[in-house]
């Protein structure tokens, strides 16, 4: 077991995926809160010994934490965030990072300025899978174009604070576009360009609930991310074609990765370990914070997604 404690902020569904990947990691729980006092009274009932606090203030100062994840709704991200880091805390934030540029900007400041950790929550380049592409990418290359989706029927997102620009920041771009923005980043290369197309079908939100985003990276590969609550039917996945070749990644097959390379006929299955990437982040965070590696998802990745969405929202016309 690790000597660090953690709290959990934000006591939402996505928090067990945080509770779980500190557990894998040795890591206890000491701590959570959330404004809603029932939610996090429930939560805690899922934790032996874990104390139950109302604000984060009153977590990060007298819950015994040296790590924090903050899994509540974006707007309040900052305050956590930058409280946390100023009070020596390390901080596993879910994405998006902030709701506007100079929001995340504050909180990288806050970052730098403290020797805190700050990690944005970018589960998916922890993938087995994502992590093996990367590798392949340069056997493929150069990459052409990166295409990522998902799509899925979360209808429920009309009644969710997802689509409360206020709250959220943006849409389904926001929601899940976060992921494709640093997923491209990761394996293609930094963005110069972007672009988007959005539409909204919900009645009475603010946001858009479906959009299509395409870049360019420095190096000329091109990417398009297409996103949706309102698809019929799932679909998540993955492709890479460069100029020897391609790899693919359906997210509904998470044990294999797709390879197929120039002049060949025959795709290549290369078997990988099945992941929702939560524990792997987690242990990735932990790793970095007893000095077992420098951080490799930082507060740029958390900062750059932001931006790329404050890029093309007002083109958009969200």
């Amino acid at each position: 077991m690790s000597t660090l404690k953690a709290g959990i902020i934000g006591c939402g569904g996505i928090a067990g995926h945080h509770l779980e990947g500190f557990r894998k990691a040795g890591v206890a729980v000491a701590a959570v809160a959330d404004v809603n006092e029932p939610a996090a009274s429930a939560f805690a009932k899922t934790i032996p010994g874990a104390d139950v606090f109302s604000s984060v203030r009153e977590l990060i100062d007298q819950g015994g934490v040296q790590v924090v994840s903050v899994c509540s709704p974006p707007a309040s991200h900052e305050d956590a965030v930058v409280y946390g880091l100023q009070q020596g805390v390390h901080v596993l934030c879910e994405k998006p990072l902030a709701t506007t540029v100079e929001s995340a900007r504050r909180m990288e400041e806050a970052a730098a300025g403290t020797g805190a950790l700050l990690m944005p929550g970018f589960r998916h380049r922890f993938l087995p899978a994502v992590l093996r592409m990367r590798e392949l990418v340069s056997e493929i290359g150069p990459p052409v174009w990166f295409h990522n989706t998902f799509c899925g029927p979360a209808f429920e997102m009309k009644e969710k604070w997802h689509s409360k620009r206020e709250i959220s920041g943006g849409g389904v771009l926001t929601d899940t576009s976060s992921h494709s923005i640093d997923l491209f980043r990761f394996v293609a290369g930094e963005i110069v360009e972007q672009h988007a197309v959005v539409h909204r079908h919900f009645d009475g939100t603010d946001t858009e609930d479906a959009g299509i985003l395409t870049v360019k990276a420095e190096n000329g590969t091109l990417g398009m991310f297409s996103a949706a609550w309102v698809a019929g039917v799932g679909t998540a996945g993955i492709e890479v074609m460069g100029r020897n070749g391609s790899l693919a990644y359906d997210y509904t097959q998470p044990a294999l990765l797709r390879v197929r390379r120039k002049g060949e006929d025959k795709v290549e299955a290369i078997a990988v370990e099945p992941s929702a990437g939560f524990i792997e982040e987690v242990a990735h965070l932990i790793g970095a914070i007893e000095g077992k590696w420098e951080l490799s998802c930082t507060a740029k990745d958390g900062r750059r997604a932001v931006e790329v969405l404050a890029g093309v929202y007002g083109e958009a016309g969200r």
